[in-house]
Order: structure tokens, then sequence, then C-alpha cells
């Protein structure tokens, strides 16, 4: 859709979530819909509902499926890894099918008619339009009755919030994320540049993310290395990476002579 915003039009993306029992709406808006942002209007749909539904059927976006649709549906990598970590299961609708895709198609339709007057004003910012939105949901709430219960879908979105799971605590949110080996040399390759992991990992596989500014890589689920990302240099290393006291399966590397030192030490000081 395209709206106004500080005098000058433009588009903005629309995220609708609607819980299948008591039919609690809201509608997130954002200027891009790249997987930063679907994760954000995600967790900002959650925070609505204050609690994540166990099941989630999303329409087939590249930023929720990499290909196919339905059961067949290969899920989107840093989306199945978001879900994972937010607790619920992915449930893509299936192509063609009208009543998985068609009631998605209907929310979009039913949105734009009930917000049509929001939109049609000029907003100095996202922020105060975000905020008009939530004010006719939680009115459709008070005024409109769930089909399922016959209640208000106020009082049957109140009993059905203790269905929900607790909320995330994500620290942060992820564009990519992919598996890499740890090479012999404590390397890894991500993005076409090479980060260093401590050296116990040496051999095994990890999985890395890529945040807005950081490479984090995790395994066993922990954080194990954090660098930062796009950076100039090619090879991107920390130091503490190459000490410690060897393993059972991995040995310790060879720890830097005093001519070692001095060169490190000199590179260094010509970065900074």
């Amino acid at each position: 859709m395209i709206v106004r915003l500080g005098g000058t039009r433009r588009p903005l993306h629309g995220l609708i979530g609607a819980l299948s029992h008591s039919r609690t709406r809201f509608v997130w808006l954002s200027p891009v819909m790249d997987q930063l942002a679907w994760q954000t209007g995600h967790l900002s749909l959650f925070t609505r509902y204050s609690g994540v539904p166990r099941w989630i059927r999303v329409d087939n976006l590249k930023t929720a499926v990499a290909s196919g649709a339905g059961p067949t549906a290969v899920l989107n990598a840093a989306f199945t890894t978001f879900a994972r970590a937010c607790g619920f299961a992915v449930d893509p609708c299936r192509a063609a099918t009208g009543s998985d895709e068609g009631k998605t198609e209907r929310r979009v339709r039913t949105s734009r008619v009930d917000f049509a007057d929001l939109f049609a004003y000029d907003w100095p910012t996202l922020a105060p339009l975000q905020a008009a939105l939530d004010e006719p949901c939680a009115e459709w709430h008070a005024t409109r009755r769930c089909p399922i219960t016959g209640t208000l879908i106020a009082e049957a979105f109140q009993a059905e919030q203790a269905q929900l799971l607790p909320l995330p605590t994500l620290h942060e949110l992820f564009d990519c994320v992919v598996a890499r080996p740890v090479s012999r040399d404590c390397l890894l390759s991500f993005e076409g540049l090479r980060y260093s992991v401590p050296f116990a990992w040496v051999g095994r596989t990890v999985e890395v993310r890529g945040t807005t500014q950081h490479v984090v890589v995790w395994a066993e689920g922990h954080e194990l290395a954090r660098h930062p990302r796009h950076t100039l240099e090619r090879l991107v290393i920390d130091e503490r990476h190459y000490v410690g006291t060897s393993t059972a399966t991995v040995l310790a590397p060879t720890p830097l002579g005093q001519r070692a030192r001095q060169q490190l030490a000199t590179i260094l000081s010509m970065i900074v």
C-alpha cells in the first residue's frame, strides 16, 4: 500500500496476524519486508497477543518458504531457526487452495477496508500510524463476536491467551543462518570471509547467524564467537580462540613465540 509519511508517498508492507480460535487480529507495518523485518513483525504480533501461538500458518513468501508450498514446502533457514527459538511450528499454505490461502487473502482485503481512512492521512512518521492502527483493532475485538464461542472476541481472546506459549527472549534477530564446518586452522567461511572459532570446535559443524552488525557463531545452544559483519578485512581473527588447554579430541595450538607476538602487535597497531 502507498501511504503519505512526512509529506512523501511511500510504500508500506503490512503483516496481518489473526488467532484461529478467537479471531483476534492485529496489523504491523514496515517500510521493508526482508527477513529482519519479517521476524520483527512476528515479535510485534506476539507482544500484542502476550504470547506465542503453537502453530503459525503463513503464506508462501520467500521470507518464510524457500521453495514449494504446503506440506512439501522447504522453509527459509533463518525463519526456521527463528521459529525454533520462539517455540512455534510453521504450517505453510497449500498452493491454489481456497481453504488455506483464500482466508489469508480475505483478511488482507478486509484490513484494507477497515483501515482505509487511516491510510488516507499524511502521518509525520510510521510510529503514530502504527499506534492508530492498534486502536480500531481493540474496538473491533470489543464489539464483534467470535464465531467459535459466540462471545465477544475480547472475551474469547482472554481465554485463548492461557494456551499461548510464553514470549521469547531473543537477544537479536538475524537474516541469514547457515551451518559451517570449522577447519584445522580454527576458521569457518561465511559470506566470502573467514572467521575464527575457539580451537576446541575444530572438525565440528557450527551454526552461523548473520545479524544486522555481527556474525555470531552458535553451537549446543550457546554463543561461541562474535565478529563484526561486512568488514573490509578478509580474515577476521580473535586471538583468544587460539588460547587454552587441549581437549580429549583437539590439541591446543602451539603458542606464539616472541617474534610472532611482536609481528602480531605491529599489525594490530597498524589496524587501529
